[in-house]
């Protein structure tokens, strides 16, 4: 469930900001913001600064998810971690180099009615470009079409501390880092999909799942002249609880890490007459060890289109190689993966290969609209061979009062030994600007 804020721009970690263009209706701001950010990167067009103007809006909407799971992509967890019917109030104001931002539901969900804070922000930034920010907001590490490969914005955002430095001059190229410090939430559900269910939920069982968790990352990145972009991230999650309440060892530690590099195609831009081309490739690592690794990897590589109303986007990613049964001995995060509640990971899971056709597309009156086309299919090594078919389209238009717009996602999972199961998701919103 959400709803969108006309005119509210929402500050990425970078230090910098996006304007919302046209965005959907759905409390997806952030994870609409970061996917216009890689679209102007395509384009090589420098972002706008965030407005000065407050802004209030309200809206009434829902979410919800029935039947087989199925991810909402860029969702920021509605439909699946938030479900229900309500109303949502969101708002923004600027002073100086000071930023206060905060969404708020109140939904019904059997027979009960929840209030949540669902995202929020006090943030500093100096005219410098440091910025700090004590914040639970959507931002994702990596260039995946669904959602970052090491950090994705499919999942409730987590409440962290964040850094983020200037883009400076240095040797080979233009530098800038981000960093953070945050807590996960315990008792997130364990995929039915997942290989080592089974083994998983007996330690889950046995007191073994960390519970509230620290996270913690970095990540740098690089520019070389106008056209490349180099990244590296790694995150490490330790502390925290197990089921029992003790604290956990420090041999429950985790590490997981991402190398990605970007390059823009002009010459391609050109022959196939369009504002702009990339290409994107990455790596990264199974947060299986305490160590910082690509291996094992997967690796990922997409392309990604862009013309004056459409854009187009194509990407692969391969499976992580699949590892002896887990045997879990001590403390560890059983639940996994952003597509149930944690941002960890990518969408579909590790053990997944994806093939993912993403076409953003205008409609009648002015309206904006995506189609999203995901072929999720097991990697070769695992015995079950499942696989699935993934659909989700989006659609959103502006009113004179404010904005109105829907997703919907559905899944056609393909179990071993039984017939093919369908899944949906959704969400609605129409919100009404105040001022």
């Amino acid at each position: 469930m959400a709803f969108a804020m006309s005119g509210i721009k929402v500050f990425l970690l970078t230090g910098l900001s996006i304007p919302i263009l046209a965005q959907a209706p759905m409390l997806q701001d952030g994870a609409t913001v970061l996917r216009q950010a890689r679209l102007d990167w395509t384009l090589g067009q420098a972002p706008l600064g965030p407005s000065s103007m407050p802004s209030f809006e309200v809206g009434w909407g829902g979410a919800g998810a029935d039947d087989a799971y199925v991810p909402l992509n860029a969702s920021e967890g509605l439909g699946q971690g938030t479900q229900g019917w309500g109303l949502g109030l969101q708002g923004r104001y600027v002073r100086g180099g000071w930023s206060f931002s905060a969404t708020a539901l109140a939904l019904r969900d059997h027979g009960h009615t929840a209030g949540l804070l669902h995202r929020a922000a006090i943030a500093y930034q100096t005219e410098s470009a440091w910025r700090a920010a004590l914040e639970q907001a959507p931002f994702a590490w990596g260039s995946s079409l669904n959602g970052g490969d090491l950090l994705g914005d499919g999942a409730r955002s987590f409440p962290r501390l964040s850094l983020s430095t200037p883009e400076g001059a240095l040797p080979l190229g233009r530098w800038r880092a981000e960093a953070f410090a945050g807590r996960l939430e315990g008792g997130r559900p364990i995929p039915a999909w997942i290989r080592d269910r089974d083994a998983r939920m007996a330690a889950q069982a046995a007191g073994l799942d960390l519970r509230q968790p620290t996270l913690r990352g970095a990540l740098v990145r690089a520019s070389f002249g106008a056209l490349v972009e180099a990244s590296f991230g790694a995150l490490r999650m330790a502390g925290g609880r197990d089921g029992f309440g003790q604290p956990a060892p420090s041999s429950a530690a985790r590490t997981h890490s991402l190398a990605e590099l970007r390059v823009r195609i002009p010459s391609l831009a050109r022959f196939l007459r369009t504002r702009g081309a990339s290409v994107y490739v990455s790596r990264s690592s199974a947060p299986e060890s305490r160590a910082v690794t690509l291996r094992p990897s997967r690796d990922l590589g997409g392309l990604q289109l862009v013309w004056d109303a459409w854009d187009l986007g194509i990407e692969y990613a391969s499976a992580a190689p699949q590892s002896a049964p887990a045997r879990f001995s001590s403390p560890s995060h059983l639940a996994g993966f952003s597509t149930h509640g944690d941002p960890v990971g990518p969408a579909f899971g590790r053990e997944a290969i994806t093939r993912t056709l993403d076409l953003g597309l205008p409609l009648f009156r002015e309206g904006q609209g995506r189609l999203k086309l995901v072929r999720v299919t097991a990697g070769m090594d695992h015995p079950a061979g499942t696989g699935s078919w993934f659909l989700q389209s989006e659609a959103r238009w502006r009113t004179p009062t404010g904005r109105v717009g829907a997703t919907l996602a559905s899944r056609r999972n393909e179990m071993a030994g039984s017939n093919a199961r369908w899944g949906w998701a959704f969400s609605v919103f129409q919100s009404f600007r105040v001022f």
